[in-house]
C-alpha cells in the first residue's frame, strides 16, 4: 500500500473516530472534497451508491440520449486503452447521476456491486468520487483508493473530467475507475483527449443543424457551405482515428509513442473547433453589430478554413499587409461572408495551379482597402471599379 493510500486510510480512521478531517494527511483537492462531503451529510460507512428507480433511470437516459450518443465511441477508445486491467468507464449527467457504464465483465457485472445507470454519485450522497468530485471542482480529478469518502469505493482509483458545451457550461462528466492505482496514470491523457472528443461531437451535431437551416433559407449558398463543413469534419475524424491508435499504444504500454499520438489528436480537435467556430459565423443568417474587429485575423481564418479547397486546386495564396493586426469597423459575420465570396470568385478566375494574392492597405483617408489579385494581374481600372477590391473604415482612426 502506498504512502498516499496509507495517509488516506489513516485520515478516514481519524474522521470516523473524531469527526475531524486531518488536513495534513490528505492532498488539498481531496481534503476539500471530504469537507464538502461531510458538510452535505455523506455517510462514510456506505458500501455502495444509492440508485434511482428503474423507471426514473430510463427517463433520465432518454433525456440525455444526445450526450450518450456523443460519448459512445469514446467509451470504446478508453476501455480499449485499459486493456486487461479491471476497469469501468462511466458517463454521468451534470447532477452526477450515472447514465452509462462500459468495462470488463467482472467489474461491471460481477458479484461485487458497482455503480450502474441511475446511481447517485454526487458528493452529498456518495462522498468524494471520480464523478461527483469532478463536477463539484469543475475540473479533472483523480481519487486514489482510500481517498474515496465512502468505504465501498476504496478498492478503486477513479479519474473524472467535466464535459462542457460550446458555452462552456458543464453538461456531464466522463470517468474511468480501475482496480490498480498505478494503472490510472497511463490513462490520464487519453481520458482528457476523449473528453475533448466528446465535446467536439456536439459541435459536429450543431454543424449539421446549421446546414439544414441554410438549405431551407438560402439554397444558393448551400453547396459551398456544405463542402466546407465536410472539410472541417475531416479534422475531427482524423482526431478520433489518432485516439484509436493511441488507445492501442496505451494498452500495449508503448506510452511515449501513445503520448505523441494523443497530442496530435488533441491538436486536431483544437483545429476542428476553431474552424467550426469560423464556419458557424460564416453560415450564420443573422447580422451582428458594427464594431472594431481584426480584419487580418479574419482573412487568416478563411485561408485556413479553405485550406483543403486551396490544396485541391493547387493554388498558392499569399497574404500581404505591412502592419498586423489591422482592425476595422465592421459586422464580423457580414465581413466574413463578403471575404468568403471574394475568395470563391477569385479561385474560379485563377483556375488550377494559380496564385492568389490578398493585399491589405491602410489608406490616408482612414480606410482600409482589401484587394484580391489573381495571378499577380490586377490593373488600375479593375482596382478603381472595385471589381476585386473593397474598403472598410479603420478602427480608432483619428483625423
Amino acid at each position: 500500500m502506498s504512502s498516499l493510500t496509507n495517509n488516506a486510510f489513516e485520515a478516514g480512521r481519524i474522521y470516523k473516530s473524531t469527526g475531524a478531517i486531518p488536513v495534513n494527511l490528505l492532498r488539498s483537492p481531496i481534503y476539500h472534497a471530504w469537507e464538502r462531503s461531510h458538510l452535505q451529510g455523506s455517510n462514510p460507512y456506505a458500501l455502495q451508491a444509492e440508485k434511482l428507480s428503474i423507471i426514473d433511470t430510463e427517463r433520465l437516459v432518454g433525456q440525455n440520449s444526445a450526450l450518450i450518443k456523443a460519448a459512445r465511441p469514446y467509451f470504446r477508445i478508453l476501455s480499449q486503452a485499459a486493456g486487461s486491467e479491471r476497469h469501468a468507464v462511466m458517463l454521468g449527467d451534470r447532477n452526477a447521476i450515472v447514465l452509462d457504464v462500459v468495462g470488463d465483465e467482472q467489474t461491471v457485472h460481477g458479484p461485487e456491486p458497482f455503480p450502474g445507470p441511475g446511481s447517485l454519485l454526487s458528493e452529498s450522497v456518495a462522498g468524494a468520487n471520480g464523478i461527483g468530485t469532478s463536477l463539484a471542482a469543475a475540473d479533472y480529478i483523480e481519487i486514489v483508493a482510500a481517498e474515496h469518502f465512502i468505504e465501498g469505493f476504496h478498492s478503486f482509483t477513479c479519474q473524472g473530467i467535466p464535459l462542457r458545451n460550446d458555452k462552456q457550461e458543464i453538461i456531464g462528466v466522463f470517468s474511468i475507475s480501475l482496480r490498480r492505482a498505478d494503472a490510472g496514470q497511463r490513462l490520464k491523457e487519453i481520458l482528457k483527449c476523449a473528453s475533448h472528443g466528446i465535446e467536439a461531437e456536439f459541435v459536429v451535431a450543431k454543424l449539421e443543424q446549421d446546414v439544414r437551416r441554410i438549405l431551407t433559407a438560402h439554397h444558393e449558398d448551400y453547396q459551398p457551405i456544405e463542402e466546407l463543413r465536410q472539410d472541417i469534419i475531416q479534422a475531427h475524424q482524423a482526431a478520433r482515428l489518432k485516439m484509436e491508435i493511441g488507445s492501442r499504444m496505451v494498452a500495449n504500454n508503448r506510452l511515449d509513442y501513445a503520448m505523441q499520438i494523443l497530442q496530435q489528436a488533441d491538436n486536431s480537435i483544437q483545429i476542428f473547433r476553431r474552424r467550426a467556430e469560423v464556419w458557424q459565423s460564416l453560415a450564420s443568417l443573422e447580422l451582428g453589430t458594427v464594431q472594431p474587429m481584426c480584419l487580418t485575423d479574419s482573412i487568416r481564418d478563411l485561408v485556413d478554413l479553405l485550406s483543403t479547397e486551396i490544396s485541391i486546386r493547387k493554388l498558392e495564396v499569399i497574404t500581404y499587409w505591412q502592419e498586423e493586426p489591422i482592425h476595422v469597423l465592421a459586422d464580423s459575420r457580414s465581413l466574413l461572408r463578403q471575404l468568403f465570396r471574394y475568395f470563391l470568385q477569385i479561385f474560379e478566375i485563377v483556375g488550377k495551379a494559380g496564385r492568389v494574392k490578398v493585399v491589405v492597405n491602410i489608406l490616408d483617408s482612414g480606410f482600409v482597402q482589401v484587394s484580391f489579385i489573381p495571378n499577380d494581374r490586377l490593373n488600375l481600372d479593375q482596382l478603381e471599379s472595385g471589381k476585386y477590391t473593397f474598403s472598410l473604415p479603420l478602427a480608432n482612426y483619428k483625423l
